[in-house]
């Protein structure tokens, strides 16, 4: 999501070793030109972060994820490898730890409890009746950020528009948009 004038200074950043830890997007990553330059400069580790993306649904979301490896090999295949998530399986463990080809990972699990977040399971509505539980939730944490997960795109869309028509500000955010604008809907 940078423009060329600060793509331009976090190379420069780097070389000068001014910048201690880099955030770059799979999609980013498997540009050529950053693989160039990355190869250009000494780096101590990779950090794959939302590594569950690397299995189950995430790739379906995230497609790059699932050619880490292949850009870490065209990197240095031996550097050192830490993969961050915190929603994974036993069988997404299995499936990360195989893709970036680690060998005998020391694993360090914590539990998923986040006192800052509050999660909510209610019985299956009629799509009206849900629609109105989801307003009135809503309205309920007036000044709260949230996020709320459904099944289909359309379905991002339609809950979207419904809030807005409620006054609540909410704006859909799923694969099949244009990653300008998901990177602003992440961003505001």
């Amino acid at each position: 999501s940078l423009n060329r004038a600060e793509i331009k200074q976090v190379k420069d950043d780097i070389v000068r070793s001014k910048t201690k830890l880099l955030y770059v997007a799979p999609e980013t990553l498997q540009k050529e030109a950053t693989i160039e330059f990355l190869n250009s400069v000494d780096l101590s580790f990779i950090a794959v972060d939302e590594a569950h993306c690397i299995s189950e649904w995430g790739h379906d979301f995230r497609p790059d994820y699932r050619r880490i490896r292949d850009m870490i090999n065209s990197l240095n295949r031996h550097i050192p490898i830490i993969a961050l998530t915190a929603t994974a399986t036993p069988k997404v463990q299995v499936d990360v730890i195989k893709s970036l080809e680690m060998q005998e990972p020391a694993i360090f699990i914590s539990s998923f409890n986040r006192p800052n977040l509050w999660y909510e399971v209610r019985p299956k509505l009629s799509r009206d009746q849900a629609v109105r539980q989801i307003v009135q939730i809503v309205k309920s944490r007036s000044g709260q950020s949230g996020i709320i997960y459904v099944q289909a795109r359309k379905t991002t869309e339609d809950i979207a528009q419904l809030l807005q028509i409620n006054g609540i500000k909410a704006s859909p955010y799923h694969a099949g948009m244009e990653a300008k604008a998901r990177t602003q809907v992440q961003d505001d």
